[in-house]
């Protein structure tokens, strides 16, 4: 790098090769400010700078109380798309592995049996599964079917197998659209230890219902994403008549979590296809 460039770009360019080789891993924490500032010989205000510079670039992440961390790189996600969860991160290579955690019957709570259209005390099969990609939880997803379909489903391998295949191999049953919700919440204890954060972290929460070929719900996902994985940006692009577009896009590495009164507002337009970003 130019000699002449300010001494933060320096310090900010040093870390930042190191963490592009792998020296500082994802999650890793950085050393406090002060021994760092003694480390590369300059001020805590000169440091600061140059963490700031990264912070910007979404490289770390900077935790209240808790010190400096190296972000997860992002993963694209189009919320527009079809795809299940697993299926999209494949396609560009990561490496997802599924952990299935639990299957159950149990009686459908109300949300779910509207969901699925079920009446009066309703049994329903509840698959719960851990989506990692590189070894680290992603997202916990809790999927609800009916009882009359979740027999046949008992008989895959669901670690292996993704449900909507298993639906069309055992039952012939095939997804043809979904309706998806997203809102901001905070984890319970349960679903925090599954993906190992503290109860109370503000998180996304996603809810899908997705419909076979003649209009009928089938099956009823509930997701969790951490909020620090997981971030809604918007991008406008002004007309010479009228208001802005606005296009929302998805995006993640170290994102600032929703706080617990905040929910993600989703505005469409013509324009670009949204796309969501999850840190892995």
């Amino acid at each position: 790098m130019n000699g002449r460039s300010p001494r933060y770009h320096r310090i900010a360019e040093a870390l930042r090769e190191r963490i592009r080789e792998g020296d500082l891993a994802p999650g890793a924490s950085l050393p406090n400010q002060r021994k760092l500032a003694q480390s590369f010989g300059v001020t805590l205000m000169t440091l600061r700078q140059a963490l700031e510079l990264l912070e910007r670039e979404h490289l770390i992440v900077r935790r209240h109380g808790l010190g400096t961390f190296v972000a997860a790189p992002s993963i694209d996600y189009d919320i527009l798309q079809l795809r299940r969860f697993a299926g999209e991160l494949l396609l560009q290579g990561e490496p997802v592995t599924t952990r299935l955690l639990a299957t159950r019957f149990a009686i459908a709570d109300r949300r779910v049996a509207r969901a699925l259209g079920l009446t009066g005390r309703a049994r329903v099969l509840v698959i719960e599964r851990l989506r990692l990609v590189g070894g680290r939880p992603m997202g916990l997803q809790h999927s609800f079917v009916a009882a009359r379909l979740g027999e046949a489903l008992l008989e895959s391998d669901l670690d292996r197998t993704p449900l909507g295949q298993a639906l069309e191999f055992k039952l012939g049953i095939t997804i043809e659209r979904a309706h998806e919700t997203v809102s901001a919440v905070r984890l319970g204890r349960r679903e925090a230890r599954d993906l190992e954060c503290g109860a109370g972290v503000p998180a996304f929460e996603s809810e899908r219902v997705s419909f076979d070929a003649e209009g009928r719900p089938v099956v009823f996902d509930r997701v969790f994403i951490p909020g620090d994985r997981f971030r809604i940006t918007r991008d406008l692009r002004f007309q010479r008549h009228g208001g802005p577009e606005m296009t929302p896009t998805f995006q993640t590495r170290g994102a600032t979590p929703p706080s617990s009164t905040s929910s993600p507002t989703l505005a469409t337009g013509p324009a670009e296809p949204a796309r969501c970003s999850i840190t892995a």
